[in-house]
Formats: C-alpha cells, structure tokens, sequence
C-alpha cells in the first residue's frame, strides 16, 4: 500500500512538471512570436530629410516590415545606430508606408541601402544584406570620423 500511494505521487509530481513545463514554453512561445510578428518603429520622411541636412554622413535602409531579410539586418543597424551615434545616422524607411519616398529614391529592390555624406549626397547603394562591418567601411568612405 505505502508503495502505491509513493508511485501515486510521483506520478503526479512528474504530471504536474510535465504540464507546468508545457505551459512555461507556450508563455515563451507568446513572447518570441509577437518579437517577431510585432511591427518595428521605422523612420520618416521628415527624419531623412533633417538627417540629410545634419552634415553627418547617412545611412538609410528602405525595407518593408514584411520583408524577412529587412527585419534580420535591422539589429545590426541599430548596433550601428548606438555605437556611432552623433557622428553618423542609422535610418529605418518601410517602403510601404512611404511609398512616394521609395520612388523618389527609385528603390526596386529590398533591402537597399543607401550611403550618403555629410553633405547629403548619395554616395553608395547596395541592395540586399550586407555585414556590419562592410557598413561601417562604407560609412568611414562616406565621411563618418
């Protein structure tokens, strides 16, 4: 009898393990998903156009919040953006809410990135992904000290 009821409550220890850890990883699922389904902050018209008159070089991104490649470079930007603060511009533009912005800019493929210098001109233009420190060369090339 003594044995029954110890497998009894082991059985319902290991029950009630198993059940918290499944709940554990469903409340973690949660969280990674609306990480990855949740809309980024992007940039503006208005903020391009005052970091292009900032004498800083830029660096610009047009990309899409539904573009796969777009959101994997987006941390590496915004390492950039920190790590190089006041001595260059880091911005996020979705084509899709600024389409005008991306036909001024005659974007045809995502991601693009754009290089500008300090004095607001194109400098370099890459489409696809790219490494952080191929970003990082290109903005020095632009003028970032």
């Amino acid at each position: 009898m003594r044995m029954a009821k110890r497998v009894h409550w082991i059985v319902v220890m290991l029950v009630l393990g198993i059940a918290g850890g499944i709940l554990t990883m469903g409340e973690y699922a949660t969280l990674i998903r609306a990480e990855v389904t949740s809309e980024p902050p992007a940039n503006t018209a208005e903020d391009l156009k005052k970091a292009l008159q900032s004498q800083k070089p830029v660096l610009v991104d047009f990309g899409a919040n539904k573009c796969i490649p777009c959101r994997q470079i987006r941390p590496i930007l915004r390492e950039i953006g920190k790590e190089y603060a006041g001595k260059a511009h880091v911005l996020i533009i979705d084509v899709w809410e600024l389409r005008e912005l991306a036909r001024d800019y005659r974007i045809q493929l995502i991601p693009t990135l754009i290089f500008f210098d300090p004095s607001g001109k194109e400098v370099f233009r890459r489409s696809g992904t790219w490494d952080k420190n191929s970003m990082i060369e290109k903005l020095k090339e632009a003028g970032m000290k």
